[in-house]
């Protein structure tokens, strides 16, 4: 599994363009010069038709920040600006589970705990392809404390990254080796 990000600070770029740079930067590291095609399965997510099916990828952005797994197995990738949600704790009634929503409402700091189990909820609606559909269908019972979660289709774990000003998370299936974090340059 490899975890690219590209910060479009001071580029003049769009979002499009920047996520557009990002994806060609890693497909050529991952590929070389082949661009598998790419279709988009019911729930919208993108996967590699074959004879590049044994590839899994996802891609993220917010604010100046995109950023993209890419492996041998499935993945999920979230990143947000910290702080652009104004009221999250209103979001957090709203989206969050009773006990997700306690969470936050008793954490010392209660907007990165927000953040947190935001990124990881997107980060597994994304792995499992389901969207944030998957959520209201079931109860999920993420160990926050142990970084993983149980589901019907396997076990999985959540990686946590530094980035300033940002909350960026990966869901893996379990077994999968934590990656560093590559940035990459225009």
């Amino acid at each position: 599994m490899k975890l690219y990000c590209f910060d479009k600070t001071g580029t003049g770029l769009g979002l499009k363009e920047a996520r557009d740079v990002l994806y060609d930067k890693v497909l050529f590291l991952t590929f070389g010069d082949i661009r598998p095609e790419i279709e988009k399965g019911s729930h919208g997510k993108p996967f590699f038709l074959k004879p590049y099916d044994g590839y899994h990828f996802n891609i993220s952005h917010s604010g100046d920040i995109v950023v993209m797994a890419v492996g041998d197995s499935p993945v999920g990738v979230d990143v947000e600006l910290i702080g652009r949600a104004k009221d999250y704790m209103k979001l957090a009634r709203r989206f969050f589970y009773k006990h997700e929503y306690e969470r936050v409402e008793t954490a010392i700091k209660s907007e990165d705990e927000f953040y947190r189990i935001w990124t990881y909820r997107e980060a597994l609606s994304k792995l499992v392809g389901e969207g944030l559909s998957l959520y209201s269908r079931k109860d999920i019972r993420t160990d926050y404390d142990r970084q993983s979660v149980n589901l019907d289709e396997g076990h999985y774990i959540f990686y946590e990254y530094d980035y300033p000003g940002y909350r960026l998370t990966l869901c893996v299936p379990e077994g999968v080796e934590r990656p560093k974090l590559t940035k990459v340059r225009l």
